[in-house]
């Protein structure tokens, strides 16, 4: 007796499935949108990152653990940069 095909579909069919589905759809050709540094940015997703923050003096010095900004905060590039 022969053996029985296994139900789950090879990798390569899925992935032959998947490119045409991207293709078809329209996703096949991704569009890279610059923003210039001077724009505010608004987070698509929650994010830890170290901040700098300012000390009694006026200086400014990184933050020594990573802050937790959340998706939907705006955020600046440094203009003194």
């Amino acid at each position: 007796m022969p053996p029985r095909p296994s139900k789950t579909p090879r990798p390569t069919t899925l992935a032959a499935i998947a490119c045409s589905l991207l293709f078809t759809t329209g996703c096949g050709n991704p569009r890279v949108v610059t923003i210039p540094s001077t724009q505010p940015r608004q987070l698509a997703e929650p994010v830890q990152a170290y901040v700098y923050v300012q000390t009694q003096d006026g200086k400014r010095v990184r933050s020594a653990n990573r802050a937790q900004l959340f998706e939907g905060e705006w955020v600046l590039s440094d203009p003194g940069k």
